[in-house]
């Protein structure tokens, strides 16, 4: 089965740096070699906190152990191959924080986005 919209999994983004991405491309996309993904990261939270093109998340909810921004701005497309299907899926943000997520998407290109 395709990686569905809103699984977290670790993903390679260079040789040497690991780290958890949102699939955020619909299913029948993600089919595939390519799936669309918004990065996390927990550096600078007290800054990209309340930034309209980032989403905090918690620790301790949707598999995170520490708090996290999704950083829509740094959306891209990303071949299967770099997800870590190996050790599997970490999680599924729950529905609220996925709609969260598009509107901060719709954000950085300029666009009112809603899930469908």
């Amino acid at each position: 089965m395709p990686p569905q919209p809103g699984e977290i999994y670790w993903a390679y983004l260079d040789e040497r740096e690991r780290r958890p991405v949102i699939v955020v491309s619909r299913e029948e996309l993600n089919r595939g070699h390519y799936v669309t993904v918004v990065p996390l990261t927990s550096a600078k939270l007290e800054a990209r906190r309340d930034l309209p093109n980032c989403v905090p998340l918690r620790a301790g909810r949707n598999g995170l152990d520490k708090d996290c921004v999704a950083q829509a701005e740094l959306m891209a497309s990303l071949h299967q191959s770099y997800l870590d299907l190996r050790t599997g899926m970490i999680d599924t943000l729950d529905g609220e924080s996925m709609r969260n997520v598009i509107r901060a998407m719709g954000y950085v290109i300029s666009a009112d986005c809603e899930p469908v």
